[in-house]
């Protein structure tokens, strides 16, 4: 049995294995005090731009976590703890840290009860997240902000101490911060004009720091005020660099990155609904930002519309002028899931009438381009979002963004279907459209559910279920451009219904989508514009921002999707009743006596051919660039070259930094075509490539001698040969990677002979 001297001795050797002692003598900062507010305030920015953005309810414990960090990262950095171990060790006290701040932050005095209900709202989310659900709680998202807060802090603390690298921190804490100044609501970039000038004056101190280093290693005594100098001209070149972002006007690489970022625009649209699922809860990019037209709207926001016009629209008559449809219910607001890109959409005919109309855009900054009902093309290149069933779309929009802000000609069909046709229609509706259009959270309450049932009564067909519900909302809520947001883990209509009674569109129209589909009928938000004012000199309608809306559709197999409007401000879609008439409807119904109406039975008019990939000017298709073969290879090529830097270093994993030094120069350059026989000694092999290779020669001679020192001699290297060979085998490298893609294309050319 182990005597208790001994399981002591143990212990103390354990817990010396798994953390070794910090070095007290470097705990004092890189920078010295002048730097430490400096690089405090860096990682500071960050958890503070968090809380002005307002995600979440309770976000002051950020900036504790991010102290707490700061402080962890630097006591770990400083010791002898390898880096794998300490990533774990800081990994789990940032675990821990940010459950107790998490928990801490929230409201109750007791603080176990505390941690009981953050459980309990983790398991929740993970509930809803797995049965394919909007999660409304916001306490993951809560999490997540303090997971990217402490490990910022955290990495770029212990790199700093034990690497002296400021890089770290300010690669990952700036990346957080341009995304989080992206997607916030209100303005925050003086928050990162404030994170550029903090840290460029802290580079320019640790640069300075690193130059006085090296020169009291090399016995050089610089001037007195060399120091200052080199600050002085830091600051300067800090501020030529932030006046240039200011006033250097946009290159003409816009257009170039604009065309990639179509590329990659659906699979990101795609990760960004998963988001979006995933967070339904959290105000922000869930918010449509005035009247852009978003991915997701969340209901309750108060739009800051004014009466800026947005475009003219010349057209045969009145129309609601789309933009964009909604799918997706996320009980705190809408989706649209359905975005990929199609060239061409193949929509319902029956009961349709083909329409032209012309937007001169004003004051838009979007690509979506805007059409009454349904569109089929347009007078500038084009794509349309839709889902797999494409016959209809959820949004079109120009492959060019700039191209949607001047002038262009859409051609829709629009339905002139009367009441009894679409009383008559088929109510067996494909699995699509089940599927995509009758979705409901399972939070949706009881209420809701019940009040649909009974204001539909005993209607039979999905047609007067539609009227019905139309007409109650119409009747029984009043339209206010006073929105009010509904409290926390209230579903918005359910809140409008039974509460409020009185509120914006979006209200109106989401209560109708979401009583229908309570009822079995496939219905869908929409976003857009009202028809605007006519302008009797110019014959065109005048459309500003007061006039966005929001409407619902209901789908109606062989006719496609009709408009219906339950919000009490605008005039309902008039349709003739052919049940109680017994007539068809009359030449001077609206919109009845186009030329080009479509009979019930008929397809596309024999002179309308929709072009594949959008029609251009004059006529001809425009073909636009692809740039996806050449990023596809770039892509491939990246992929490569990472792959063989990760194999690159893991051969040398584990070795003491001079043998790795050594065993990397002897690797890479043999790759160059400098192999080492293997019988030469460190120094012959030195000379050897130093004479094949000049430029290599004198950090290979360094590396040389102080690996035979490092081997041969009783003192060994020390803390300054390391250094030496390793920023020896930095320049080394610099060359000879530069050998090998020449290496590589005359081994292929000897192939091909």
């Amino acid at each position: 049995m182990r005597s208790p001297s001994r399981a002591r001795a143990w212990g103390a050797r354990t817990l010396r294995s798994l953390f070794p002692p910090i070095a007290r003598s470097r705990l004092a900062f890189r920078g010295g005090l002048v730097a430490l507010p400096i690089y405090v305030l860096v990682v500071l920015i960050y958890p503070l731009s968090l809380q002005q953005a307002q995600w979440v309810r309770t976000s002051e414990q950020l900036t504790w976590l991010a102290l707490a960090g700061i402080l962890a990262g630097t006591l770990v950095g400083n010791g002898r703890m390898p880096a794998p171990r300490a990533m774990t060790l800081g990994g789990m006290l940032g675990g821990l840290a940010i459950v107790i701040a998490t928990a801490g932050a929230s409201e109750g005095p007791v603080f176990s009860e505390k941690l009981v209900r953050l459980a309990v709202a983790v398991n929740g989310w993970l509930t809803q997240v797995l049965a394919g659900e909007a999660a409304s709680d916001t306490t993951v998202f809560t999490i997540v902000l303090g997971a990217t807060v402490w490990s910022s802090a955290f990495v770029g603390s212990f790199a700093l101490a034990r690497l002296f690298r400021p890089w770290d921190t300010l690669v990952f804490v700036g990346g957080c911060l341009v995304i989080n100044v992206s997607l916030a609501l209100t303005s925050l970039f003086a928050d990162l004009v404030v994170f550029t000038l903090a840290a460029l004056v802290l580079l320019v101190r640790l640069h300075i720091v690193g130059l006085q280093e090296r020169w009291q290693r090399r016995n050089i005594v610089p001037s007195g005020e060399m120091d200052w100098r080199l600050l002085r001209g830091g600051l300067t070149w800090t501020l030529v660099l932030v006046l240039l972002a200011f006033f250097t006007p946009r290159v003409g690489a816009a257009e170039a990155l604009s065309s990639a970022y179509n590329v990659f625009q659906t699979p990101y649209q795609r990760v960004e609904t998963e988001w979006q699922r995933f967070f339904a809860g959290v105000s922000g990019p869930s918010r449509v930002r005035g009247i852009s037209f978003a991915e997701s709207i969340r209901l309750g926001q108060a739009p800051s519309l004014t009466d800026q016009v947005v475009m003219y629209v010349t057209s045969t008559q009145g129309r609601f002028w789309r933009a964009i449809t909604y799918d997706f219910y996320t009980g705190n607001g809408w989706q649209k899931t359905e975005s990929t890109r199609v060239d061409r959409v193949t929509p319902p005919t029956q009961g349709r009438i083909r329409v032209e109309t012309t937007f001169d855009i004003v004051g838009s900054s979007s690509s979506v381009l805007f059409a009454p009902n349904e569109p089929v093309r347009a007078s500038i290149p084009y794509q349309f979002d839709t889902g797999s069933d494409t016959s209809y779309s959820t949004a079109m929009r120009a492959l060019r963004a700039d191209q949607a802000q001047g002038s262009y000609t859409v051609v829709s069909y629009e339905s002139v279907a009367d009441k009894g046709a679409l009383r008559r229609a088929s109510e067996t509706y494909p699995d699509y459209i089940r599927s995509k259009y009758l979705q409901l959270p399972s939070t949706l309450p009881q209420r809701v559910r019940d009040l649909a049932r009974q204001v539909a009564g005993d209607r039979q067909n999905a047609y007067d279920k539609a009227e019905a519900i139309e007409s109650y909302l119409r009747a029984n809520y009043k339209y206010t451009l006073s929105v009010q947001a509904p409290p926390p883990g209230r579903d918005p209509v359910d809140f409008f219904l039974f509460t409020l009674k009185e509120d914006f569109c979006e209200y109106f129209a989401s209560s109708m989508v979401v009583m229908l589909r309570e009822l079995g009928v496939p219905a869908r938000l929409v976003e857009g514009y009202t028809t605007g004012n006519l302008d009797p000199s110019t014959g065109r309608y005048e459309v500003k921002e007061l006039n966005a809306h929001a409407w619902a559709e209901v789908y109606f197999p062989a006719y496609g999707w009709i408009e219906f409007e339950p919000t009490p401000s605008q005039a309902p879609f008039l349709r003739a009743d052919t049940d109680l008439t017994g007539q068809a409807p009359s030449p001077e119904t609206p919109g009845i006596n186009d030329p080009d109406r479509l009979n019930p039975d008929a397809g596309l008019l024999p002179n309308e051919q929709i072009d594949a990939g959008g029609g251009g000017e004059g006529g001809l298709a425009v073909v636009p660039f692809d740039p996806r073969p050449m990023l596809a290879v770039l892509l491939v090529l990246l992929a490569i070259t990472a792959t063989a830097f990760a194999r690159f270093q893991l051969r040398f994993r584990g070795q003491r930094a001079i043998d790795a030094a050594w065993g990397k120069t002897r690797l890479l350059a043999s790759y160059a075509g400098y192999r080492p026989d293997p019988a030469q000694t460190t120094y012959e092999y030195a000379a050897m490539l130093g004479g094949a290779v000049p430029e290599v020669k004198e950090p290979i001679g360094l590396i040389a001698d102080v690996r035979v020192r490092d081997r041969y001699t009783r003192a060994g290297s020390s803390s300054e040969d390391v250094e030496r060979a390793t920023s020896a085998w930095r320049r080394l490298a610099r060359t000879l990677l530069a050998l090998v893609p020449a290496r590589l294309v005359s081994a292929v050319a000897r192939l091909t002979r």
